[in-house]
């Protein structure tokens, strides 16, 4: 008589059940790892676009000191500028309210949240500031230019506010003239 030993060819149930379960859960943490590396990505780029612009507006400020009361701001202006517009005179040096009407049409394009018709995008705008300082975050009329830009989180929050202002991130840089 002959003991016929069986042989077990393939994977029982169970298995696939949980290499279909490990599957699912690192496939859905890369998704997740995804969307957090977009989002931060977008925010760093926001960022620098912010450090560009308040520094290309504080060598606007250097280059005419004089006019230094006409550079302050308490919010963002409005204003339009064709760019590579070829039929569009050059702006003049001395002709700051042209340059800071240039200078806001690139805040409006590369800042996200500063376009909008929106209350978030006028809390926003409210967040901009050019003034005179002698203490950092404080217009009192000092020595130093110090410029606040501000744009809209893609969801990571920036303050510590308790209200919907958190997202609101601000960039400070000051100056001496």
């Amino acid at each position: 008589m002959s003991i016929m030993k069986r042989r077990d060819n393939g994977f029982s149930l169970i298995e696939v059940l949980i290499t279909m379960v490990l599957l699912t859960v690192g496939i859905l943490g890369l998704v997740a790892m995804q969307g957090r590396g977009i989002q931060l990505t977008s925010d760093s780029l926001a960022r620098n676009n912010a450090a560009m612009l308040a520094t290309e507006l504080l060598e606007k400020i250097r280059a005419n000191p004089e006019g230094l009361t006409e550079f302050e701001l308490t919010e963002l202006p409005d204003g339009d500028c064709l760019f590579n517009d070829p039929d569009s005179t050059p702006i003049q040096a001395n002709d700051i309210e042209q340059q800071l009407e240039c200078w806001s049409s690139k805040v409006r394009t590369l800042l996200p949240g500063t376009d909008e018709d929106s209350t978030e995008a006028d809390a926003v705008r409210k967040a901009f500031r050019v003034c005179r300082s002698k203490t950092p975050g404080a217009c009192d009329n000092g020595s130093a230019v110090e410029i606040q830009l501000a744009w809209r989180s893609n969801g990571e929050a920036c303050g510590n506010e308790s209200t919907d202002a958190r997202f609101i991130c601000r960039f400070s840089l000051r100056g001496e003239l």
